[in-house]
């Protein structure tokens, strides 16, 4: 394995079909050809199987060029987008209701149902101000139209979260709050203002990020008041944005690259490379051939130049840098 293909590979996660982790998949984990894996409902039928998974990942992991724990994350937000059974018990629009301790209870317990299934990071909260006639006030998925009310939410969670012994993942930067269409389904433009994002959309990410939160993901949206370039191709909103100006140090991590938001920017792979100049850090696909090809592309864009070495080495250390911290979560039994 070249070193091009390690400082690639440390930046996938894979994904598979079904309930019994692929032995493909093992082998990339080994190789260091990927930091890990991303689970969806399919992939996590029962507690007993889904901690075979997970004892068989990490195995490969420990016996991997790093031998850095292997990252094993989902989505469980609550509400529609709820991998595991298991708390939480409400979506985010009803748990901003309720008050802080109860908000930040729901994200400890959450974290402690994750752990009990293998699974080390939580690909949640959301962290958007959802406006009115959006996706996500229609899905339940934000914790307010009120920022502060939202950014207090988002903190609690984060909180909680961590109190479990599993980071968070703030999400979707800049803010898809007043996005009408879910950019799983379709390409968006979200036309906020750049005054709206820096009043209010920018405020739970800002409070998630104080909180502590390690990860953050980028939106596959489109902003046309803050840069032409779809967020998670932005140096920009990633660079000037996220780094600078909120000053977050943890891992940018993109939203799905296979999805019907980026199909006309190019291929997962080739929207990966322009991601990874931008300065995102970690990258996501849905389909279980993403990981293998977003990691060739990878590998071959350092190879050619194309991607600056001491960049692809930075986004490594910090993606080492998690899963160094995952080793203090353990894998529990039923």
């Amino acid at each position: 394995m070249t070193d091009a293909e390690l400082l690639a590979g440390a930046r996938v996660l894979c994904t598979f079909k079904g309930a019994v982790v692929p032995k493909s998949v093992i082998a990339r984990l080994r190789a260091g050809q990927a930091a890990g894996v991303l689970l969806f409902g399919a992939n996590v039928v029962s507690q007993k199987q889904a901690l075979a998974n997970a004892e068989e990942i990490q195995a490969a992991a420990a016996a991997s060029p790093s031998g850095a724990p292997a990252i094993i994350a989902t989505d469980q937000e609550g509400g529609i987008v709820h991998r595991v059974p298991g708390p939480p018990t409400e979506s985010a629009a009803d748990m901003g209701t309720r008050p802080a301790a109860e908000i930040e209870e729901q994200g400890r317990a959450t974290a402690e149902n994750l752990v009990a299934w293998g699974i080390n990071i939580d690909l949640g909260p959301v962290a958007d101000v959802v406006r009115p006639g959006s996706f996500e006030e229609r899905q339940h998925r934000s914790f307010s139209s009120d920022p502060r009310l939202a950014a207090a939410a988002v903190s609690a969670f984060v909180n909680g979260l961590h109190g479990g012994g599993v980071p968070a993942t703030l999400k979707h930067f800049p803010g898809l709050g007043a996005a009408v269409a879910n950019t799983d389904d379709a390409s968006a433009t979200v036309a906020i203002s750049a005054d709206d994002f820096k009043a209010v959309d920018v405020l739970p990410f800002t409070a998630g990020i104080a909180a502590g939160a390690e990860l953050v993901m980028v939106s596959s949206a489109t902003y046309p008041s803050l840069d032409a370039a779809p967020a998670v191709m932005s140096s920009i909103l990633i660079g000037d944005e996220l780094r600078e100006r909120l000053g977050f140090t943890g891992v940018v991590v993109s939203d799905a690259l296979d999805t019907p938001a980026v199909a006309s920017l190019g291929s997962p792979a080739e929207v990966a490379v322009s991601a990874a100049l931008a300065g995102v850090d970690l990258f996501i696909v849905g389909g279980a051939q993403g990981c293998v090809d977003i990691q060739a592309a990878l590998a071959k864009a350092l190879v050619d130049g194309e991607l600056p070495i001491e960049q692809a080495q930075a986004a490594e250390a910090r993606v080492g840098a998690l899963r160094t911290r995952l080793a203090s979560v353990p894998v529990l039994g039923p």
